[in-house]
């Protein structure tokens, strides 16, 4: 059986950068193939043309050209990889979208006391995430199935959390799958509990900030602000931002992957600052 041999890239790469960015491949008519980013552009490009698989193969041997833009660290090469296949949608890219239906789960009390889940689809203009939310997910059926596993693995009971009618014990309680809470069996504290403690590390906080939250980036003799409100990525800039690129243009929508990013670098103690 033969073995593919790597593709010999359309020019040197040496001429790429060694640092964080995004890269580009192009093809014929100023068709964009792919769109990827890493923290060595160099390397990361070099191993596009010595994967032997079909696929990345197919795409190597369209690529006529490859162009790429720097950043100063890695979370602003994953806030522009991210926006660029959105906007853009590259050929040979897994299809990402802005989601317009994403819900979350929110607590109400009840007339007994119970504490019961209401899915909730915040606005992706303006989230205002003023309350405690918990779990973002892509669509309703989505949302929809993470609150029954939740119910199941923590032994909750359906009909309490709204996904069940009727009176007396419910259906799963008499299979041994709920502790009780809708036949006096468990006290509402205890479930309320039970239900606090199976939802908080799926916790989105509100808003902790009072202002534009700036993200700093140094690195690869560059600097990049990451301005953030409520959850949204509002712009990248390459210098202190003023007062004025407080007001972005055009619309900003909350999304699901730049929420993740900033998350996980503002939990590595990324250095920041709250601009009001």
């Amino acid at each position: 059986m033969s073995t593919a041999s790597p593709i010999t890239p359309p020019f040197p790469l040496a001429t790429l950068p060694t640092g964080p960015g995004i890269y580009r491949f192009w093809g014929q008519q100023s068709a964009l193939l792919y769109i990827g980013k890493s923290i060595n552009i160099r390397q990361r490009v070099r191993s596009h043309f010595n994967n032997t698989t079909p696929r990345a193969q197919r795409m190597c041997r369209q690529t006529h050209h490859i162009d790429f833009t720097e950043t100063a660290g890695e979370l602003g090469a994953l806030l522009l990889e991210n926006q660029e296949i959105k906007q853009r949608q590259p050929i040979f890219n897994r299809r990402q979208r802005r989601y317009r239906q994403l819900q979350t789960w929110l607590l109400e009390q009840d007339n007994k006391g119970f504490l019961v889940p209401r899915r909730y689809q915040p606005n992706p203009i303006q989230p205002l995430w003023q309350q405690d939310c918990y779990g973002v997910f892509r669509s309703p059926r989505q949302a929809q199935q993470a609150l029954e596993y939740w119910v199941k693995t923590h032994q909750l009971c359906p009909r309490i959390c709204g996904l069940e009618q009727g009176q007396g014990p419910c259906f799963s309680f008499q299979l041994g799958r709920c502790r009780g809470a809708c036949c006096n069996k468990e006290s509402i504290a205890e479930h309320n509990e039970r239900l606090l403690k199976a939802l908080t590390e799926h916790q989105i906080q509100a808003w902790p900030y009072q202002g534009t939250l700036v993200i700093h980036e140094q690195g690869n003799d560059r600097e990049d602000f990451h301005l953030i409100r409520q959850w949204c990525h509002l712009c990248t800039l390459p210098h202190p931002p003023s007062q004025q690129d407080l007001t972005p243009e055009g619309e900003i929508c909350f999304d699901l992957d730049s929420y993740r990013m900033l998350l996980h670098f503002l939990n590595r103690g990324a250095h920041h600052f709250v601009m009001k």
